[in-house]
């Protein structure tokens, strides 16, 4: 018969008499801290986007084992490591060993900045999690030092970038993506703000060298210019969390905000708003003269190629039907807002008078939605062929994460 065996945190044997020295055993009494119920998930979550989970225990072999195998860090074929291998291991083993070990038991202060250090010096962003005094240097030394904030102590607080009002390893989980879905809005923030303004002033430019009159006024380009540094520039700020995003491998700490994929999207996409204005300028000017009716077209289309380029800035690589229309409403109010404004712009006589503009019909703000949905419509294109022809697999083993998680129990 198979006898289960559960390895217990503490077992303390009890006995009773009148005597020190002469007591009778009464039992062993075992106590025992499972994890949590959400842990696993949150660990397997975190193992999915390309983060390495390590667990260090001060406790036995067989404890520290049980526990890991319980969280799914651990399996009868892995490799875990005491404090005295960390000691006894040559230099040039030492890094490899701890960056293919997920378990380590018997484990020092000294050891858990030596670990800390071994996966820094491979070029990983470590978070060291801890709660007590001892775990105040590793927290120090890591990148991100994660602190108890209920049970952890007041020096392990002080000492850690990050703590945790729950004490809740899953808190870590969503701070991740927190922190991911930030980086990438600030990319659509970016392209969305490059590519607007190089297209205003590469429109000034071409018209310029052209021999054309100056499509724009004065009042019109600062108007354009509180549109892009506006309300809808702001909102793609606030985009809700990507229900993929920890599907995204980690970045390196190295790389630039800005990339050739990301130029060539700001480069195409202010070629096709810079094509179309300047085509509705020329338009406009069959007669060689320019009258308000011509500003106030191109104008609005320069506009309406905005708010069409912002609807596409949302996501890098996502379709528009995917992410969902309605799913920010902050960016609705603000593209809303701002369609109204450049409304008032076009019909109200006194921002008439100001802006230099007339009113336009209602086949002319079709025909220039229409024409300004092409942004929209050749990024939606691009995403749609990047993701069939350029899907690159996530990275899954430890030695290719870029970040790794230590935690301490």
């Amino acid at each position: 018969m198979m006898v289960p065996v559960m390895f217990f945190s503490a077992v303390v044997a009890m006995a009773y008499g009148r005597d020190l020295n002469d007591l009778s055993f009464a039992g062993l009494m075992a106590m025992w801290d499972p994890p949590r119920e959400n842990v696993r998930d949150a660990i397997a979550n975190l193992h999915s986007s390309g983060v390495s989970v390590k667990m260090i225990t001060g406790d036995a072999k067989e404890t520290g084992e049980a526990i890991a195998e319980q969280l799914g860090l651990w399996s009868p074929d892995s490799v875990s490591l005491s404090g005295d291998d960390l000691e006894t291991l040559p230099p040039h083993q030492l890094t490899d060993s701890i960056a293919h070990c997920s378990l380590f038991y018997r484990v020092t202060p000294k050891h858990k900045v030596t670990i800390v250090k071994s996966l820094q010096s491979l070029g990983k962003i470590v978070a060291m999690t801890g709660d007590g005094t001892n775990d105040a240097v590793a927290l120090k030394r890591a990148d991100i030092g994660v602190a108890m904030g209920r049970s952890g102590t007041d020096v392990c607080r002080e000492a850690g970038d990050m703590i945790l009002t729950d004490d809740n390893f899953s808190t870590i989980t969503a701070a991740i993506e927190e922190g991911k879905m930030i980086y990438y809005n600030i990319r659509n923030f970016v392209r969305f703000q490059l590519s607007t303004s190089i297209a205003a002033l590469s429109l000034i430019t071409l018209s310029t060298m052209m021999g054309l009159p100056n499509p724009l006024n004065a009042m019109q380009i600062l108007w354009i210019n509180i549109i892009m540094d506006g309300p809808p520039a702001q909102s793609l700020g606030v985009e809700p969390v990507d229900e993929d995003i920890m599907k995204r491998p980690p970045r390196k700490a190295t790389d630039r905000m800005v990339t050739l994929p990301l130029l060539f999207q700001i480069v195409t996409t202010s070629l096709t708003i810079v094509a179309g204005t300047l085509w509705v300028f020329r338009k406009e000017m069959e007669d060689k003269m320019i009258t308000p009716r011509d500003t106030t077209m191109t104008f609005t289309c320069f506009v309406f190629f905005d708010m069409f380029n912002a609807l596409s800035c949302r996501s890098m690589s996502k379709s528009l039907f995917s992410i969902g229309l309605f799913t920010n409403r902050m960016f609705l109010y603000a593209v809303g807002g701002s369609i109204v404004g450049q409304l008032l712009v076009i019909y109200f006589p006194p921002l008439q008078a100001v802006f230099q503009t007339e009113a336009l019909s209602g086949g002319d703000l079709l025909f220039l939605a229409t024409l300004a949905s092409s942004v929209l419509v050749l990024d939606e294109f691009r995403k749609m062929f990047v993701r069939r022809f350029f899907k690159k697999t996530r990275p899954r083993e430890h030695g290719c994460s870029a970040m790794d998680i230590v935690c301490t129990i």
